[in-house]
């Protein structure tokens, strides 16, 4: 059972149940985060939710909280996306999506880093930082390169508003009207097709 100190603090150790500061305990997540983010890009095409991450690296570095998942991990995939981006690495963070299968703003964390413009496709964008870190840990063939995969979620909203497209009714245009013009003074005639002008 957890005393008053950890309760306080919010997060403990999971052996001995003794409080840890905030930030020890996000060092230790993000150090947890990195290793469990480049360990999911050994698979072609897999990716972890934001619930899972939290999950694995409390599980990862036996420091546990019981802080809502929302209120620490976007500090944490910040000191990841930092980590890679000051070692020259590809963006893990991108292989962190929401229960949508989206990206998180944090991922956007990733561009601010690189200063880059925010990209009107983030998913796109994310999918080829994703394909990024597949050939850096071994799983994708970089001779391969076609346009990486979107995670499922996303996809299938995507073909789902493709296919909707495809079969909405479509609006007939309407005709266009010919001008019938006079033939002396050039000038488009009324309904009746009396030149007024003549």
């Amino acid at each position: 059972m957890r005393d008053a100190a950890t309760t306080t603090s919010g997060a403990w150790r999971i052996d001995d149940h003794e409080a840890v500061t905030f930030r020890d305990a996000a060092v230790a997540w993000a150090l947890a985060a990195h290793e469990v983010l480049a360990e999911t890009a050994t698979g072609y095409g897999h990716f972890v939710t934001v619930n899972e991450l939290a999950e694995r690296v409390q599980d990862m570095s036996g420091v546990k909280t019981d802080a809502p998942t929302r209120t620490w991990m976007d500090a944490i995939l910040r000191k990841v996306a930092r980590r890679c981006h000051s070692a020259g690495e590809p963006p893990l963070t991108s292989l962190c999506v929401k229960q949508n299968h989206k990206v998180s703003d944090s991922y956007k964390y990733v561009l601010e880093l690189a200063a880059l413009p925010i990209p009107a496709d983030l998913e796109l964008h994310a999918a080829y930082a994703r394909w990024q870190c597949y050939v850096a840990h071994g799983s994708a063939d970089p001779n391969d390169f076609g346009i990486p995969p979107l995670t499922p979620k996303v996809a299938a909203t995507r073909r789902g508003t493709a296919v909707a497209s495809a079969f909405a009714p479509v609006e007939p245009k309407p005709e266009a009207t010919r001008e019938v013009l006079c033939s002396q003074c050039f000038i488009q005639l009324p309904a009746n097709g009396v030149c007024e002008y003549c």
